[in-house]
């Protein structure tokens, strides 16, 4: 049954309220990939160290998944929220004030635990606050605002950046970050006001929610689909994709602006399609994420087989490929929350992020180790990141094989489990115990 009016409007409140700490969180994570030309020149580093920034940041990201999502299902997304965008503050600030290479790891890694608590709170919030059929739509619809986090990375950011110096740009990422811990405070609160006769529910046991998502076929499927949507994505955005537009296409500031802005405005566009396809034909979610991997790899074959440097106009089809592979990586947290108990989804939705950020990682250094290995005593060439892109080929594929191991049917099942999960949650509001 629909929420009250008054209800739904405190949810459509909260909902927004965490969607401005995940863009916030998201503009703090983005921001380093805009700023690695001048992060080379300030600590005086190469393509092999840059990585290492984005390895750090992602792989703690990644690492602090599952003990986020343990501490998100005990604790609750309120103070999740808090705790990590004070978290990202301290590390923006640190990095306004590093001149050293260690101290500039030490801020990326605040920066990645941080972040990890923000965008499985945000949507462990959705999932109490809204029937179950609506779910797929409001997280889609965070996830896409949250992205113009990006924007502000890729423009206002990179303003100050250029314009006003290295230590106001970081600190007022920090200060962006801390307004939001004021709203969360004021706005935020974990399920919607119950039955005062009603027994309050019981904490997730760590070693039972482990258990719940470590089993569930679901979840695996969401981890793999989350992979193969998003790892190119946040290669490119977190760190490789400036240096090469500008060193190998030879953009501008202006130009790479203008095309990462285009890029959230189409992810906002087709996450909401995206969103309802999930809550109407939530067998065929899975297809959704081979749909999305297919576009991503022909946008990418295209623009590294295309001579010579290329315009603005002719990256747009791959700036629209990542933005299909963002829209779609959301569904994987859907499968997921279908597929385990109410009280494992924060574990389990950390689960799912652990599958495009891990890969990610491995993404990004990947790419470096290859750049330092065929331009170790140049700068980089358009050819030399061509060669290096195609390298994320292996891991896609490695994505693809699990997606498809773990979304196969079974002799033994009775019907796919996504099906079955599906049917189970849709049938009953979120707030009641149990999928």
């Amino acid at each position: 049954m629909s929420p009250a009016r008054p209800q739904l409007r405190r949810a459509h409140l909260i909902w927004a309220v965490g969607v401005l700490a995940y863009l916030c969180a998201v503009s703090g994570r983005a921001s380093f990939g805009v700023a690695s030309v001048e992060a080379s020149a300030r600590f005086g580093v190469d393509g092999a160290v840059l990585s290492l920034f984005g390895v750090v940041q992602l792989g703690t990201y990644a690492a602090a998944q599952i003990p986020a999502g343990l501490l998100l299902d005990r604790i609750g997304a309120r103070r999740m929220l808090v705790l990590g965008a004070l978290t990202m503050a301290v590390g923006q600030m640190l990095l306004a004030i590093a001149t050293d290479v260690p101290t500039a790891l030490l801020a990326r890694l605040l920066t990645g635990v941080g972040d990890a608590a923000t965008l499985i709170s945000t949507v462990r919030l959705i999932a109490a606050w809204f029937p179950s059929p609506q779910v797929p739509v409001f997280t889609q619809l965070a996830t896409m605002i949250g992205q113009f986090g990006q924007a502000v990375a890729a423009v206002p950011f990179l303003a100050l950046l250029v314009n006003v110096g290295w230590s106001a740009a970081w600190g007022s990422l920090a200060g962006i970050l801390l307004v939001s811990v004021v709203l969360v405070i004021a706005v935020v609160q974990d399920e919607p006001p119950g039955d005062p006769a009603d027994p309050p529910p019981a904490q997730a046991r760590p070693g039972q929610a482990l258990r719940d998502v470590f089993t569930s076929r679901a979840a695996w499927s969401g981890f793999f689909l989350h992979a193969l949507s998003l790892l190119t994505v946040n290669s490119f955005l977190f760190m490789w994709g400036v240096p090469y537009m500008t060193q190998g296409h030879g953009l501008g500031a202006a130009e790479v602006g203008a095309l990462l802005t285009v890029n959230v405005v189409i992810m906002v566009a087709i996450g909401p399609l995206i969103g309802l396809l999930t809550g109407r034909f939530p067998e065929h979610r899975a297809r959704l994420g081979w749909i999305a991997g297919g576009v991503l790899t022909l946008a990418w074959t295209g623009t590294l087989l295309a001579p010579g440097p290329l315009t603005a106009w002719q990256l747009l089809p791959l700036i629209i490929g990542l933005a299909a592979g963002s829209a779609t990586c959301t569904v994987g947290f859907d499968l997921a929350r279908t597929g385990v108990p109410r009280r494992a989804i924060g574990t389990a939705t950390g689960m799912v992020n652990i599958g495009g950020y891990s890969s990610s990682l491995l993404a990004v250094l990947l790419i470096g180790v290859v750049l330092d290995l065929i331009a170790s005593d140049r700068p980089a060439e358009l050819v030399d990141y061509r060669i290096a892109f195609s390298s994320m080929a292996l891991l896609m594929l490695a994505a693809a094989i699990g997606l498809f191991v773990t979304t196969r049917r079974r002799s033994d099942d009775p019907a796919p489990p996504e099906q079955t999960a599906s049917h189970i949650t849709f049938c009953k509001h979120p707030t009641s115990s149990g999928t």
